[in-house]
C-alpha cells in the first residue's frame, strides 16, 4: 500500500472537525517531511483543512460541479483559479440553449437566458467550499452574475452543474451569438480600435 493511501486510511478514522497536530500522524518508515507534503496534497483535494501551521482537521467532503465557458477554461487567463482543489472532468456542453455574447472589448463572455445555442465549455469538480466562494467573488456573484444549476452533458452523461449567468444583460445588436468562446487577441484589438474611433 502506498504512503498516501495509508495516510488517507488514518485520516478517515479521525473524527470530523477535530484539530490534530501533524506530529500525531506516524507511519512506520515514512519521514515527517513526507507526511507533511502528503497532508498538503490532501488539503488541496478537500479531505482535510490545514487550520494553522502544523495542525489540521478532517472535514466533510465537498463536491460541486462547475461548468465554465470563458476565461476559466484550460489554457485561458484565469484558469489558474482552478489549478488547486479541483478536478477537470473534460469538455462539456449545455443541454439547454443559452445566448452567449462578449463584453464590449471581447475580454470575457457571458450567458443570458435566451434559447439560442447549446454552449461548449468544460466541467470541473470543485473540492473545497472556500474555492467556490472565491470564484463567486471573482465572477461578481450574486450582483453581476448569478450562479445557477443547469444541465450539462459530457461523454459520461448528463449532470447538474453550476454556471454563471447574467440575468439582467441585454442582447447586443451588433454581435452574433457564440457557441464557443475563443480568447481572440486580434478581435479584442479590433474592438478597442472601433471603440476609440467612436470617441
Amino acid at each position: 500500500m502506498q504512503t498516501i493511501d495509508k495516510l488517507e486510511r488514518k485520516i478517515n478514522a479521525l473524527p470530523i472537525d477535530v484539530i490534530i497536530p501533524f506530529s500525531d500522524l506516524n507511519i512506520q518508515g515514512v519521514s515527517k517531511d513526507t507526511i507533511r507534503k502528503y497532508l498538503h496534497r490532501l488539503h488541496e483535494r478537500g479531505m482535510i483543512s490545514i487550520v494553522q501551521r502544523g495542525y489540521f482537521k478532517r472535514i466533510k467532503p465537498f463536491h460541486e460541479l462547475l461548468f465554465v465557458y470563458g476565461s476559466l477554461k484550460k489554457g485561458f487567463d484565469n484558469n489558474i483559479l482552478l489549478e488547486k482543489s479541483t478536478r477537470r472532468l473534460g469538455k462539456a456542453s449545455t443541454v439547454g440553449k443559452f445566448g452567449m455574447f462578449e463584453d464590449s472589448f471581447g475580454n470575457y463572455p457571458y450567458l443570458v437566458n435566451k434559447p439560442i445555442n447549446r454552449i461548449s465549455g468544460e466541467l470541473y469538480e470543485i473540492q473545497r467550499k472556500e474555492l467556490l466562494d472565491r470564484i463567486d467573488e471573482f465572477e461578481g456573484a450574486p450582483d453581476y452574475y448569478k450562479r445557477k444549476r443547469i444541465k450539462v452533458k459530457t461523454h459520461e452523461g448528463v449532470n447538474f452543474a453550476y454556471a454563471y449567468i447574467r440575468e439582467d444583460a441585454e442582447i447586443p445588436n451588433d454581435q452574433k451569438p457564440l457557441k464557443v468562446w475563443e480568447n481572440n487577441t486580434e478581435y479584442k484589438v479590433g474592438q478597442l480600435k472601433s471603440f476609440l474611433e467612436k470617441l
